[in-house]
């Protein structure tokens, strides 16, 4: 007589789900707003974009700290606020106190990248689907909204900011509804609280059984260590830490959050105006919805989505070279399409693929060194993307982009076929 499989998890609350999608609403709405920037003064966002990238990995490098000494959930309503006053700055000033107004934002942006995960992950139950790959599936949502929203408002780059400081307080309102992690409270000798957290989200019987791995988290947390050389001589952490670089150039190489920020100055700059916007902008709410649809049905060949995407990636890449041969309106439509494909294989593929999982190979007391390494070398890699791209945009045009684009996302897929094709089986 075959045994029956184990009983999975019953699904997330739905309270959980809506915490990690308002995180990833957050995220895209803050790309939109940057792509509203960047096509409304491509020179004069510059600094802007600088300053938002900046900000970004310095949020992944002190969100840690805080949200072991503070707690996820305070550390968690602390980024919402500071998001909101800082885009709230940035849609009413101008000059310097804007930048500071969106270097908040930035900030606010990279400790969520840090606090999410660890909320999404200490407040599931084993057997929950993972919530952070449906997180970074909604980003482009988040920039498709603010970017139908605000390019037909007397004043864009004011409302740009408005919608991301919307996006802000909603995800206030969904930390709000969450308790504080157990795990967070055992460490800190509060069993009871943590307990009734858990009873509050999941019923008694679960968190009568889920106090126990609460536990098992909390000792694990507390033997965390830092990642040294010594550490990377033994091969599994080795060959883990290469495939975690690895994954980071797949989200990134293939320029696929550029593809993003830059789509309406590209539209503006083809002389396609704002239906061609319109049209990007609401395929985006549509790719975010599919990956959605995707990840909460398919959690399984990690790998394989990551090689797809890349593939994909240079097949969006060779059509934006094609557009920028072909010339008049079929090649400006060409390269519109073209930047939304590179959109789709981040998004849709490669992005959702990278998120919420932990390599089996890297030992229980670097588990937290590998998520700030993944937090930080992610949002670092972002913002020197976003960088280079407009650079490269503002002094040398956007045909050097596209062939760019093309190299890039040809480097990518080989590296990735070369890597990861072992790793499918992990």
């Amino acid at each position: 007589m075959t045994p029956h499989p184990p009983r999975s998890a019953p699904p997330a609350p739905v309270r959980l789900r809506l915490y990690a999608w308002a995180a990833g609403l957050f995220l895209g709405a803050l790309e939109g707003a940057l792509a509203v920037v960047v096509a409304d003064n491509r020179s004069g966002a510059l600094a802007l974009v600088c300053v938002v990238g900046a900000a970004m990995v310095l949020g992944t490098v002190a969100g840690r700290p805080l949200a072991r000494h503070l707690g996820r959930r305070r550390t968690g309503l602390v980024m919402a606020v500071l998001a909101a006053v800082g885009a709230g700055l940035a849609a009413g000033l101008d000059g310097v106190p804007a930048l500071i107004g969106a270097g908040l934002a930035g900030s606010a942006a990279g400790g969520m990248l840090v606090v999410a995960p660890l909320v999404c992950h200490e407040l599931s139950l084993r057997g929950h689907k993972r919530l952070m790959p449906q997180a970074m599936a909604l980003g482009p949502a988040g920039a498709g909204v603010v970017t139908l929203a605000a390019w037909w408002s007397p004043a864009r780059t004011p409302t740009a900011w408005v919608m991301v400081a919307v996006a802000a307080l909603a995800h206030l309102f969904c930390a709000l509804r969450l308790p504080e992690s157990p795990t967070w409270l055992v460490r800190q000798s509060r069993d009871v609280e943590a307990f009734e957290a858990l009873r509050r989200l999941h019923g008694t019987l679960e968190a009568s059984v889920a106090i126990d791995w609460t536990r098992l988290d909390a000792e694990m947390m507390a033997e965390q260590q830092a990642l040294t050389p010594a550490d990377l001589r033994v091969p599994q952490v080795r060959a883990a830490v290469l495939t975690g670089a690895v994954l980071i150039l797949a989200q990134e190489a293939p320029l696929g959050a550029a593809a993003l920020v830059l789509a309406p100055l590209v539209a503006v700059d083809l002389g396609l105006g704002p239906g061609a916007i319109a049209t990007s902008a609401a395929v985006w709410v549509g790719l975010a919805l599919l990956a959605l649809a995707l990840v909460t049905r398919i959690e399984q060949v990690r790998f394989l989505r990551v090689v797809l995407g890349t593939v994909v990636a240079v097949l969006g890449a060779t059509f934006l070279v094609t557009g920028l041969t072909l010339g008049g309106v079929g090649g400006a439509w060409t390269i519109v399409i073209s930047l939304t494909i590179l959109v789709a294989s981040q998004s849709v593929l490669v992005l959702p693929a990278c998120q919420g999982a932990i390599d089996p190979r890297i030992p229980p007391w670097l588990v937290e060194a590998q998520r700030r390494a993944s937090a930080t070398g992610g949002a670092l890699a972002r913002a020197g993307v976003l960088i280079a791209a407009l650079l490269v945009v503002i002094h040398l045009g956007t045909s050097v982009l596209y062939w760019g684009a093309f190299v890039l996302s040809f480097a990518s897929v080989v590296v990735v076929l070369l890597r990861l094709p072992r790793e499918l089986k992990v």
